[in-house]
């Protein structure tokens, strides 16, 4: 007997335990299961291998200068808030997207280039790091090179009243920054009041570690508003079995509420 194969949810969950997690595998992963459709990821890395291709210089400026100049990538001022400027294909399709979303395309096409380059989860911007340079950051928004004093002018100009922190400089996690797309996109599906949009951004932040109680009972309360109650109570019957003590008596009582609605 053949098994069937696994779902983008499970791949994406069986993704975030390798070391390193593959940052462009699992972005076009996180592309597809929120547009509620299966993506050939294999013909989407090969976009980014042809994109690579172009690159005249191996450097990280040479990667931003072909990218944003010859290419035409740029950020999308016009529809910020679109989902599709989350989703690495279609960034790739219109040319167009959001710091975070370009950032992931600079360091994908930068390591095909084997040219070393870094998310940097600078609050409100999201930047790319070089370790070459260690005060030198890329504004993916922009395609522009900044120093460290420009980026902090960047934040300063987007917060003025908060505190800069050298740490939010610093490099992060590639499950950092899918968690932030994550959240990118669930703030703007809250916007819009779609509890089918929100659902499949909800699976995938669940996938991450231990699970985070309110992300749980929020997507028990999306499949509620979806007429899925039963799905919602063996959903927080698994994710309490990955839960800390507290949280999964929590997980349980919730899940005992939502099974009664259906006696």
């Amino acid at each position: 007997m053949t098994s069937s194969p696994l779902s983008d949810l499970d791949r994406f969950r069986a993704l975030l335990l390798k070391i390193p997690v593959p940052l462009d595998v699992s972005a076009f992963l996180l592309s597809g299961h929120c547009q509620g459709r299966t993506l050939d990821v294999e013909g989407e890395l090969s976009k980014l291998d042809r994109l690579a291709e172009r690159v005249p210089a191996n450097t990280l400026s040479g990667v931003v200068e072909c990218l944003f100049g010859e290419l035409g990538f740029a950020g999308d001022e016009v529809s910020y808030l679109a989902p599709e400027n989350s989703y690495l294909d279609k960034v790739i399709e219109r040319k167009r997207g959001i710091p975070i979303s370009l950032a992931v395309l600079i360091i994908e096409v930068a390591r095909r280039c084997s040219v070393q380059a870094y998310g940097v989860g600078m609050p409100g911007h999201f930047l790319v790091g070089d370790p070459e340079k260690p005060e030198t950051f890329v504004d993916p928004f922009r395609g522009k090179v900044l120093t460290q004093a420009e980026a902090e002018g960047l934040f300063r100009r987007m917060h003025p009243s908060a505190e800069f922190n050298i740490q939010y400089l610093s490099m992060v996690s590639t499950q950092a920054i899918l968690t932030r797309m994550l959240n990118n996109l669930r703030i703007i599906r809250m916007k819009s009041r779609s509890p089918k949009a929100l659902l499949p951004i909800l699976e995938l932040a669940l996938c991450f570690g231990q699970p985070s109680l309110p992300e749980a009972k929020q997507l028990a309360s999306t499949l509620e508003a979806l007429g899925r109650t039963d799905e919602a109570a063996r959903r927080m019957e698994q994710i309490a079995e990955r839960s800390s003590q507290g949280e999964a008596t929590e997980l349980r009582a919730l899940a005992t509420r939502l099974w009664s609605q259906l006696n």
